[in-house]
């Protein structure tokens, strides 16, 4: 028995490509007809990481008896790497992680990799990643608008692209913001928790991700220092139609004043600069979405304990950063400043 969606065959394109967006689409099974209904088969896996109920309403989940596809798999991009580079895998020379952004892919290849090489992953990615572009990360993530420097390999030779997660767009300029498709997941988690209530400050908006993802909020400040960054942010307000809600700011989130009941610090490496302001925002029984980087939570717990009286809602790994180092998020409720 597969698990799958049961929809009106007239929604059934319409959810087949938002499930397909959201990487949901179970491709093993066919899509099954009867009667008036499709059986659209699920991805379980990723289901863990998104409420399918918030992202399409009305939808019905059953269980259907489908028979597999038969498909001749070409082999993966990892599988293809793995064997011709297992050395400089090894060697920690070629990551076999990439990230995928609306239709780029990003490598990361050390600048110890020859020219030629590098150019030779990069159209293999390009044949066997579904994508229009392929990119190697040069640096990592520096300076004040948390940019990277790129270097071509393969396909289109541009950087501005059309990404789609958890039901909404974003216009994403790889070379010019910073943006993580790995926070997806985390971002559809906070969606789930913000009400028609909230007012949000979004501290380091960026393009927008995490303001477009708390839609439901009665407001929300995105707040940005990054002058490409608001730019794309304006875009992609009018893109997800929240002209009405999302209010883009243009500046250092030290020099604004707002105040929220729901803060948002995504800025692992360095938020732990910036709680005092984070408190200045907040009101109190309000929650702090905190993001740091460290080993545990111990660090992030004790920081905020000697500041407030708090209460942790909520404490998580959201990814690797360095060896024995993860990217952590916490849910701080604020019980009093």
């Amino acid at each position: 028995m597969v698990l799958c969606a049961k929809v009106y065959a007239k929604e059934g394109e319409k959810t087949r490509r938002l499930l397909l967006e959201n990487k949901l689409l179970n491709k093993n099974y066919k899509i099954v007809k009867e009667g008036d209904f499709l059986y659209i088969p699920l991805n379980e896996e990723n289901l863990k990481n998104i409420n399918l109920k918030d992202l399409i309403p009305n939808i019905e989940i059953v269980e259907k008896d489908l028979k597999k596809k038969e498909i001749k798999r070409k082999p993966s991009f990892r599988e293809v790497i793995s064997k011709r580079f297992r050395k400089e895998i090894d060697e920690g020379l070629i990551s076999l992680s990439y990230d995928v952004i609306g239709d780029l892919v990003i490598l990361q290849i050390s600048d110890e990799i020859d020219e030629k090489t590098r150019k030779e992953i990069g159209e293999i990615a390009y044949k066997l990643i579904p994508c229009k572009g392929v990119f190697r990360r040069k640096s990592e993530v520096k300076g004040e608008f948390r940019i990277r420097e790129l270097e071509h390999l393969a396909g289109e030779n541009r950087t501005l692209t059309l990404h789609k997660e958890n039901g909404y767009r974003l216009y994403v300029d790889i070379a010019k913001v910073y943006f993580s498709p790995r926070l997806s997941g985390e971002r559809a988690r906070i969606m789930k928790k913000v009400n028609l209530n909230d007012i949000v400050v979004d501290m380091f908006a960026g393009v927008g991700p995490f303001s477009i993802a708390c839609r439901n909020a009665k407001k929300i400040y995105a707040i940005d220092i990054n002058p490409d960054a608001i730019e794309l942010l304006k875009r992609n307000i009018k893109l997800n139609k929240l002209e009405h809600k999302i209010i883009p700011i243009l500046s250092d989130v030290r020099d604004v004043e707002v105040r929220g009941n729901r803060v948002i610090m995504n800025l692992p490496k360095y938020s732990h600069k910036f709680i005092d302001k984070a408190l200045e925002i907040v009101n109190e029984g309000g929650v702090i979405h905190y993001y740091t980087i460290g080993s545990d939570f111990d660090e992030a717990i004790k920081l905020f304990e000697k500041k407030c009286d708090c209460k942790v809602l909520e404490k998580r790994i959201v990814k690797s950063y360095a060896p024995r180092e993860y990217v952590l998020s916490l849910d701080f409720k604020i019980l009093k400043k």
